[in-house]
């Protein structure tokens, strides 16, 4: 009975008829993700069981061929990993069959790696970071990302051909790993994987024309300004798009739409009033007297970085199982040449 199992086990037709399952199955479940992007849409940006609890639990009908397709394929791997114990039991006499059991090898090792790492890893995208900011790694507790430098790269029209950032992983204060990525060159520590994915600009402040004063002067976080009667104005924050709801400030977002400042006036060093002004509203008369009044040049624009951050235990696995099948097929393709040489062929009849 175990001898009849085991047979099944290791049997081609097997082999065949899972391949044909999941190919079918397979095709079938492109055409429910193409009329069903609410359901999938995000698959390809999340680990399974992050998909699984937050979009394939709400649809098991749609998602169910998903779920019987990674079970196929874990039968096809424990398929393949008998065939390959069947050959290591008979090694001494079927061992010029080297490279194809490599390769299934390496399947094997592949289809194990992206099991482990799709229910064990992490996947997060568009993670923020402007220069210099420095953010915890959810993934890997005590550890924190931080964004050094960043240069977008474009073309002779101007479109952005590539995205270069220099980023330093801590480990606490210290610095365990650093170095630049860009398109394709992500930066690997352990099983942390950091890849640009995108980037933007925001309005951080303008370059103002002070009228009555007939100078320029900045509005942005940290800038002071000198204005007439030994007035200075100090700018404690900056909003680029902001709204007032009873005496808070609530920040809305990065566009400058309705852009508000924390300013604390203060003469001969000594402070005279400090809140929130927006600047699309009338200015109080004080900073009016002061010379205040303004025309804005030009915005004052600072890039950020959006970073992918994935964790995949079983991504040195991978590598392993695609090296086994690199020499599987090199080993197969000099063996096949070498029977063709010596007219080792099979008789048909």
């Amino acid at each position: 009975m175990m001898r009849r199992i085991w047979s099944i086990c290791c049997s081609l037709k097997l082999a065949i008829v899972l391949t044909s399952m999941i190919t079918g199955i397979a095709v079938i479940g492109s055409l429910v993700m193409h009329f069903n992007p609410q359901l999938f849409g995000g698959l390809n940006a999340l680990s399974w069981h992050q998909w699984h609890n937050d979009y394939g639990s709400r649809a098991p009908l749609l998602s169910s061929w998903f779920y019987l397709t990674g079970f196929l394929l874990m039968l096809l791997a424990i398929n393949t990993g008998c065939c390959f114990t069947e050959w290591l039991l008979r090694i001494r006499s079927s061992w010029r069959k080297t490279g194809e059991y490599l390769i299934h090898l390496g399947f094997i090792l592949i289809i194990v790696a992206y099991f482990w790492g799709s229910f064990t890893g992490t996947r997060s995208e568009g993670e923020r970071f402007n220069i210099g900011q420095t953010r915890a790694v959810a993934a890997l507790p005590g550890h924190y990302l931080r964004l050094d430098a960043f240069e977008p790269v474009m073309n002779a029209n101007g479109r952005p051909v590539d995205m270069k950032s220099s980023v330093s992983l801590l480990k606490g204060d210290r610095i365990v790993h650093s170095g630049f990525i860009h398109s394709n060159t992500p930066l690997i520590y352990n099983n942390l994987t950091i890849v640009p994915a995108s980037y933007g600009q925001e309005t951080i402040g303008y370059n103002i024309l002070l009228t009555e004063l007939n100078r320029t002067a900045r509005i942005a976080t940290g800038s002071t300004i000198s204005l007439k009667d030994q007035i200075r104005l100090n700018i404690l924050e900056f909003q680029s798009d902001a709204y007032r709801v009873g005496d808070q400030i609530i920040a809305r977002g990065t566009d400058a739409i309705n852009p508000a400042i924390f300013i604390r006036v203060s003469r001969n060093n000594e402070s005279i009033w400090s809140g929130w002004l927006f600047l699309r509203e009338p200015l109080p008369l004080l900073l009016q007297q002061a010379g205040f009044d303004f025309v804005v040049q030009s915005p004052i624009l600072r890039f950020y970085s959006l970073l992918t951050l994935n964790t995949d235990p079983g991504m040195r696995l991978a590598l392993i199982g695609s090296i086994c099948m690199t020499i599987g097929v090199l080993f197969a393709l000099f063996s096949f040449y070498y029977k063709r040489q010596r007219g080792d062929r099979p008789d048909i009849s």
